[in-house]
C-alpha cells in the first residue's frame, strides 16, 4: 500500500501523536499478556482422520458466533473504556476466534464470517489502536491457520457504515470503520479473497443521485479498502438488479443475498440461477462467487432472519445450483447448527 493511499482515509489513531508511544511502552511493561494457546485440530467423532480436501462445488459457512463455544464478540460499555480493558477483551476474543476456527476445520467448514466486534470499539476515536502492535502475533497465527487450511473468511460492517450518506460525520466514521475491518484482515496477512461485505446504503432524497455518490465514493477509496469491498443487495433500498448495475460501474464484486432478493424482487422474468450467473460476472475468475442464504422468521417483520434454515426450502434451492462452484454464507440465528443439519439432510453437502 502506498503512502498516498494510506493518507486518503483519515484514521482516529493518528490524533494521539507521540504521546501514544510512551503509553504503549508503559502498557508493554506493566500489562502481562495471556499466553497464546496452540492451534491444534482434533479429529471429529466418527472420522478416522481429518479431511484436508476443500474442493467442494458448494461450500457452506456461518456467521460470527459458534453457539457451542465462547463468543469472539465480548465487549463493554464505552463509559468503562480503558486501553488495558480493551486489550484484555480483544485478546479473549481472539482466543475465542481461535477455538471457533479450529472447530470449523475439525468439522470441514471452510467458510466463516469474523465478527466486527473482535476488537472492542475498534473504529471509535477512543481506541488508540495499540492492539495492532500488542496482538500482532495472535493475528498472524490466526491468518496462518486460515491460509494453511484453505479457509475463506469475511467481515460485514454494521448498518451505520454507509458510503453514500450525505452526512459528512457519518461518512468519516464509515471510512474509519472500513479501515478498521481492513486492518484486521491485513494483520492476519490474508489476501483479497477475504472480503468486507457492505450494503448499498440509503436512497435519501433521490435514489439516482445516491447511486452516483456511492459509485463515486467506492472508486475514490484507497486501494487496500477497495480491493476488499463487495456489495450486497438488501430487503428495502437496493435490489439485486440495483447492486448488479452498481457493481459493474464501480468495478466491485456483488454478493447476492437470496432472502433479500425474495423480499425485494428484481430481474423480472429471470430464474434465481440466471440471477446468480449474472452476479458471477462481477467476480474475478480466480475467486469463488459468494452468496448469502437465510429464511423469513414466522410472525416477524418482512426481512427478519429465521432462527433456523428451512431444510425443505434449501433443498429446493440447492437442486437449482448444485453444479455451480459457490460459497454460501448461512445467516441463521442458530449459526453452526443449521449448517450441520443441512449436511445431514443433504449428504452431497458433507
Amino acid at each position: 500500500m502506498s503512502e498516498d493511499n494510506k493518507k486518503n482515509v483519515e484514521s482516529p489513531f493518528n490524533e494521539f501523536g507521540t504521546d501514544l508511544r510512551d503509553f504503549r511502552f508503559s502498557l508493554y511493561t506493566n500489562f502481562i499478556l495471556y499466553s497464546t494457546p496452540g492451534w491444534e485440530i482434533k479429529t471429529p467423532a466418527g472420522s478416522s482422520k481429518h479431511k484436508q480436501s476443500v474442493k467442494f462445488m458448494i461450500r457452506l459457512g456461518y456467521v460470527a458466533i459458534n453457539t457451542g463455544l465462547a463468543t469472539a464478540s465480548s465487549t463493554f460499555r464505552l463509559k468503562n473504556y480503558s486501553d488495558e480493558l480493551m486489550v484484555k477483551t480483544a485478546q479473549s476474543n481472539l482466543d475465542a476466534l481461535r477455538r471457533i476456527l479450529c472447530w470449523n476445520i475439525e468439522h470441514r467448514i471452510y467458510l466463516f464470517r469474523i465478527t466486527s466486534a473482535l476488537i472492542p470499539f475498534g473504529s471509535h476515536p477512543v481506541n488508540h489502536g495499540i492492539w495492532k502492535d500488542l496482538l500482532r502475533s495472535q493475528f498472524k497465527k490466526a491468518g496462518e491457520f486460515i491460509s494453511a487450511n484453505h479457509m475463506r473468511v469475511s467481515m460485514h460492517p454494521g448498518q451505520y457504515t454507509v458510503l453514500n450518506t450525505p452526512n459528512d460525520v457519518v461518512f468519516k466514521r464509515s471510512l474509519w470503520d472500513l479501515e478498521y475491518h481492513c486492518t484486521v484482515l491485513d494483520l492476519m496477512g490474508l489476501n483479497t479473497d477475504h472480503r468486507i461485505v457492505l450494503h448499498g446504503g440509503g436512497i435519501y432524497k433521490n435514489k439516482g443521485e445516491s447511486v452516483e455518490l456511492l459509485i463515486e465514493r467506492i472508486q475514490a477509496l484507497p486501494v487496500h479498502i477497495r480491493e476488499r469491498l463487495v456489495l450486497e443487495n438488501d430487503e428495502r433500498n437496493y435490489s439485486a438488479q440495483d447492486i448488479y448495475a452498481i457493481c459493474h460501474q464501480a468495478g466491485t464484486p456483488g454478493v447476492l443475498d437470496i432472502f433479500h432478493h425474495q423480499c425485494n424482487q428484481s430481474f423480472v422474468g429471470k430464474t434465481i440461477r440466471e440471477i446468480i450467473m449474472k452476479f458471477n460476472e462481477t467476480w474475478p475468475h480466480s475467486m469463488r462467487q459468494k452468496l448469502h442464504y437465510s429464511n423469513q422468521e414466522t410472525g416477524k417483520r418482512a426481512g427478519a432472519h429465521a432462527i433456523q434454515i428451512d431444510i425443505g426450502q434449501f433443498r429446493f434451492f440447492y437442486q437449482k445450483i448444485k453444479d455451480l462452484e459457490l460459497d454460501i454464507m448461512l445467516e441463521a440465528k442458530d449459526k453452526q447448527s443449521s449448517l450441520l443439519r443441512l449436511r445431514e439432510a443433504i449428504p452431497s453437502l458433507a
